[in-house]
């Protein structure tokens, strides 16, 4: 049976710990594989704005979900052609309804009710203790003055339709003849098309990482300079051909540079479920280009090349020491890796949310070498390969001293002489 769209709007629902291990270190995500382009930062690209004017358009701000907002991104979707004659076409399907199912490009639900607010152009309301996002909020929309006629009769005589245009159109409170500097083209059939406007190709490096507490894969693009409050969306492309919409909390950060997402059933840090149905093919595709869709402004747009690892067969496996003693001569750290005839070895070694250099590290049958500058502390030992997403596991060097060891002496921290050779500036 066919849904159908009512022509009302219905309301939104869119100190220090240094005894035992040393220094507390928690696990971090950085960059496995990186990529560094060199397009002008000033330069626009060739999908620059073709201002369709005023003469047939008017222009509004509404709120829209994601899978209508993201529709036209992913489908290449163009504003229709002799906008004057355009009528409304409320039998049309609903060419959206196969991405709005749950894990495609529905509501993202949070197990706290206060991150929702950080993103000022995301459409998000509290659920008891939790909260959720359902779309992009003031969006800047155009729509042909013919069909927008059109569509006010149909809702004024109470007609329904089999997609979302009476929806929208019934959510539009006023209009302008002045064209923004970006907006999305309602089409008669109740689709946006992708986004009209500048798109300006910036220089810099971003890498990718499978080794992330946010999903299987992590992106982050160095240097960028953006507010979260300007992102209304941000589009993967890649060189197979495809495009992918990213999501406020889920995907996008307030901080904009640091992107992330699953491809598979994946639970991050604060125990909410990610949605992962939609990038579940992206896993053996190299990603070409990210860009960032932003509220009344040039589009940026950052070529990139970073290939997406295959996702770890469910019986490879890595488990290692959980912890050793440090001695001034280094530390060793056992482990064991199942992983069929495909071979693994150290790639990266994260303390701190920060790599340490890993030139002095011997990998032995099963043992990890560690020199003496490995002090005391929590270490999370990667493993990768250049097909299979990394394995790792977390260990904790001891320092074996104790509290009776540590005292203040004019007002500075001392460390009595100790067999490790430690002192208090490896904390």
């Amino acid at each position: 049976m066919k849904k159908r769209y009512l022509s009302i709007l219905a309301p939104a629902a869119f100190v220090l710990m240094i005894t035992g291990c040393g220094k507390v270190a928690d696990t971090a995500t950085t960059a496995e594989s990186s990529s560094v382009q060199s397009e002008s930062q000033s330069e626009v690209s060739k999908e620059s704005k073709a201002d369709i004017g005023n003469e047939n358009y008017v222009y509004a701000k509404i709120s829209i979900p994601y899978a209508d907002y993201y529709y036209g991104e992913i489908n290449n979707v163009e504003p229709e052609a002799e906008p004057e004659k355009l009528t409304a076409k409320l039998d049309a399907p609903d060419a959206a309804a196969d991405i709005r199912s749950d894990g495609n490009y529905d509501a993202v639900s949070s197990v706290t009710n206060k991150k929702a607010e950080m993103f000022a152009t995301a459409v998000s309301e509290v659920v008891g203790d939790g909260s959720t996002i359902s779309g992009v909020k003031d969006v800047n929309i155009a729509i042909s003055k013919s069909l927008y006629e059109d569509a006010k009769k149909a809702i004024e005589e109470k007609k329904e339709s089999t997609n979302p245009l009476l929806t929208f159109v019934a959510e539009i409170k006023e209009t302008t003849d002045q064209t923004p500097a970006e907006y999305k083209v309602l089409n008669s059939d109740g689709t946006f098309s992708k986004t009209v406007g500048n798109t300006v190709k910036n220089d810099l490096e971003s890498t990718i990482t499978t080794t992330s507490n946010y999903g299987n894969y992590q992106i982050e693009v160095k240097d960028l300079e953006l507010e979260i409050g300007d992102v209304q969306g941000v589009v993967f492309e890649t060189k197979e051909g495809k495009k992918y919409g990213m999501e406020h909390l889920e995907n996008i950060w307030r901080s904009p540079a640091e992107l992330a997402f699953a491809a598979a059933p994946f639970t991050e840090n604060h125990g909410n479920a990610q949605a992962y149905i939609r990038y579940q093919d992206l896993p053996g595709q190299t990603i070409s280009k990210i860009t960032y869709l932003l509220k009344d402004a040039d589009d940026i747009e950052i070529d990139t090349d970073l290939f997406c690892k295959l996702l770890a067969p469910e019986n490879y496996s890595i488990k290692g020491d959980e912890s050793a003693n440090y001695t001034k001569d280094g530390s060793q750290i056992k482990f064991e890796i199942t992983s069929d005839d495909t071979k693994y070895s150290i790639g990266r070694i994260v303390s701190k949310k920060k790599d340490v250099d890993i030139a002095n590290v011997k990998e032995d049958n099963g043992t990890l070498n560690l020199p003496k500058d490995f002090v005391p502390g929590k270490y999370q030992f990667i493993f990768t390969n250049d097909k299979y997403a990394d394995l790792n596991f977390t260990a904790v060097i001891n320092s074996n001293l104790n509290a009776e060891q540590f005292h203040f002496e004019n007002n500075a921290l001392k460390l009595d002489e100790n067999e490790a050779g430690l002192t208090v500036k490896d904390y």
